[in-house]
């Protein structure tokens, strides 16, 4: 009996196990079942709005104003001015340039990445200016400071020209100043071997056009074009464009290079019939004779007045 009561025993156990066995298995299917939906229906919600949000923005365009830390504000709509000069000196560290306008004294002005160089119509930069370039610049008020906005360089980079009257010759030492017509103050050359002169009578007085070689510390003359030496008669032919009787001097516009000269006359050389009818708008004949100072006149013909 006892071994029979036993046997029963053992087999509710063995039931039991099997029950919880197959509860705990059930329970394992059913429990990750339902949190993988729920967990579904979250990840159906907030991912999306995640995922447009950061869609929109990829989308974004980037911000296309100035940094104001290291972007330089843009000039003022002011009113420019053009002024063409001389470079006297370049301060490329210090971002500012010394401009002798023709004829006043000197400028200084100031340029940073803002200013724009160009030279014909090609963009160049702050490099290619050299002291004694003949330039023009466009200039706006930034501030209290006179600015560079364009500078117009000259086209031939190599060979600048001056045209003038030679006040001091040193032959021995190979130099000599002019008294530049776009200048104020003198301007020194030296003279090389290569140095090419055309016509004679190179020494003070004389009135030549100088081609140059820009330096930083001197000016080499590549060539000397004497237009007129002390002592040379000249002949001019044109219209009259300027009488002053009084002073006994007259303007002539020359027909041979269409440039005026300024001429001085002696009324008692002058025949009759040019004393008569010699008035601006004239056409004349006049031989001159260049004596260092000005060209006077040693006699005037007159080849038709207004009138006719």
């Amino acid at each position: 009996m006892i071994l029979i009561r036993l046997a029963r025993i053992k087999k509710k156990i063995l039931v039991v196990v099997m029950l919880v066995a197959t509860l705990g298995t059930a329970w394992s299917q059913t429990s990750p079942g339902s949190n993988s939906s729920h967990s579904d229906s979250v990840s159906s919600a907030a991912p999306r709005s995640t995922d447009q949000s950061l869609n929109q923005q990829v989308v974004a365009p980037p911000n296309q104003a100035p940094d104001k830390l290291f972007d330089l504000p843009p000039l003022k709509h002011s009113q420019s001015s053009l002024i063409g000069g001389v470079l006297e000196s370049v301060d490329r560290l210090r971002g500012r340039f010394v401009l002798r306008p023709f004829g006043q004294g000197k400028l200084t002005i100031a340029f940073d990445p803002r200013t724009e160089f160009v030279r014909g119509a090609e963009v160049v930069g702050v490099r290619d200016m050299h002291p004694s370039d003949r330039v023009y610049v466009e200039t706006v008020l930034d501030g209290s400071a006179v600015f560079a906005k364009t500078v117009h360089l000259p086209r031939d980079s190599t060979l600048g020209t001056a045209i003038g009257q030679i006040i001091a010759y040193d032959a021995a030492r190979g130099s000599f100043r002019i008294r530049d017509q776009l200048s104020s103050k003198p301007v020194k050359f030296l003279i090389t071997s290569q140095t090419i002169v055309a016509g004679a009578g190179v020494g003070p007085g004389a009135l030549v056009q100088v081609s140059f070689r820009p330096g930083m510390n001197t000016v080499l003359a590549q060539k000397i074009e004497v237009l007129a030496a002390p002592g040379a008669l000249f002949t001019f032919s044109g219209r009259v464009t300027f009488l002053d009787l009084a002073a006994h001097r007259l303007v002539v516009a020359n027909a041979s290079d269409d440039n005026r000269y300024e001429i001085q006359f002696n009324p008692a050389v002058l025949a009759v019939d040019a004393k008569a009818h010699l008035q601006e708008g004239a056409n004349v004949t006049i031989a001159a004779r260049f004596n260092g100072q000005a060209y006077v006149a040693e006699s005037v013909t007159v080849l038709s007045h207004p009138t006719e």
